[in-house]
């Protein structure tokens, strides 16, 4: 809860918002409450990462069954800089160390953002589905190639 502020400022950041399912500011009550659920929860996994003393971004796995839903924020800042690789391919080794388990990571984008879409094929995402929200919005569905084990 000590980094609340730092990821609340990152979730309201302009970009972030703008390539999120929900492009609305979020309150910071709000996200307080949220954190504290997801900080609680036995299947949700938050890491901030930072070079020497600057946080630099957070990755966020959801696990559900067999399938970790991937969510990625480099700061504003730290952006075309190579942190998110860096970051996304860190979580995934964390992510196979602690699941024994077989998970298969799993990132769903706004087919717009194209930032995260280079970044997850980079890392060895590749599409398996397109879907339209309800907005009309095209959703494309990532997942790692291989399953972790």
């Amino acid at each position: 809860m000590a980094d609340a502020d730092l990821l609340w400022r990152w979730a309201n950041d302009r970009e972030t918002r703008a390539n999120s399912f929900t492009s609305s500011p979020i309150p910071y009550e709000e996200h307080v409450s949220w954190l504290a659920q997801r900080l609680g929860s036995d299947t949700t996994r938050i890491w901030i990462f930072s070079d020497g003393d600057a946080p630099v971004g957070q990755v966020r796995i959801d696990i559900s069954g067999a399938i970790a839903e991937i969510g990625i924020t480099v700061a504003p800042e730290h952006r075309g800089r190579g942190y998110g690789k860096t970051m996304l391919e860190q979580a995934m080794r964390r992510l196979s160390a602690e699941r024994r388990d077989r998970v298969r990571p799993r990132a769903s984008v706004l087919a717009h953002n194209e930032a995260s879409l280079r970044l997850f094929r980079a890392c060895g995402f590749e599409e398996v589905s397109t879907v339209r929200r309800d907005s009309g919005e095209q959703v494309i569905v990532l997942e790692l190639a291989r399953v972790l084990s």
